[in-house]
């Protein structure tokens, strides 16, 4: 008696699971389609980040700290003069480098200090100005200048909401063409770029003002949209 009962309690199992794989394979699979959506917007910069980069030489590591600090502090004071409370001035890296003769690779013949100097402001007119008065000040080089918006995430964000929107617009496209029609979204996927600086200056000016023309940043942004159709 208890093995006809399992006897029958298998065979009902495996009537169920018959019934389920037919149906599984009666039920058509959808169909979908996968398009990359890109949008870009235009803006003009507000705000301007220059990087210098004070480095003294000695043949003594406390010398070439001690004329490193000073001319680092002329720079800032001129920096400070000039800007006051309109621009934001922040040391961000410094470094003390052996350095050693071609012939001689286990003692040094001097020492290198560099110490980086980070100044944004929102004065962009003012930057060719600052980058003279540094040169005046003995700085050695200008490690970057880049522009950039205060309004970047949200830019961004309008630039996304247009890549979707282009994203639909295309698959509609395409859905159309194959004679189908776009039923949902299925998967969405969006990662924000970084930023992109503008403009680059790695060589110092010598004497006039140093001329700076700053042109519109383009913000552009990428999403993946995968459609359901029918």
């Amino acid at each position: 008696m208890k093995r006809k009962f399992s006897f029958i309690l298998f065979v009902i199992c495996l009537s169920l699971a018959l019934a389920q794989l037919t149906y599984a394979k009666e039920e058509p699979e959808s169909s979908t389609i996968e398009v990359v959506g890109k949008a870009r917007v235009m803006t003009m910069p507000n705000v301007a980040t220059v990087t210098f980069a004070v480095e003294t030489n000695s043949t003594k590591a406390q010398q070439a700290v001690r004329e490193n600090a000073k001319q680092t502090s002329q720079l800032l004071n001129a920096l400070k003069d000039m800007g006051g409370q309109k621009i934001k001035i922040k040391t961000s890296g410094f470094s003390l480098t052996p350095i050693y003769d071609k012939d001689n690779r286990f003692q040094p013949r001097g020492y290198r200090v560099t110490n980086t100097v980070i100044v944004e402001t929102k004065e962009i007119d003012q930057v060719g100005i600052f980058i003279d008065e540094a040169s005046k000040a003995g700085v050695s080089r200008i490690g970057s200048l880049t522009f950039s918006t205060d309004s970047e995430e949200k830019l961004r964000k309008e630039a996304a909401v247009l890549a979707v929107k282009q994203a639909k617009d295309v698959a509609a496209d395409l859905a159309k063409a194959a004679g189908l029609t776009i039923k949902r979204i299925v998967k969405l996927s969006y990662t924000p770029r970084g930023p992109a600086p503008l403009f680059r200056m790695e060589a110092m000016a010598a004497a006039a003002r140093t001329p700076v023309e700053v042109g519109e940043i383009t913000l552009e942004e990428t999403v993946q949209v995968i459609f359901e159709t029918n």
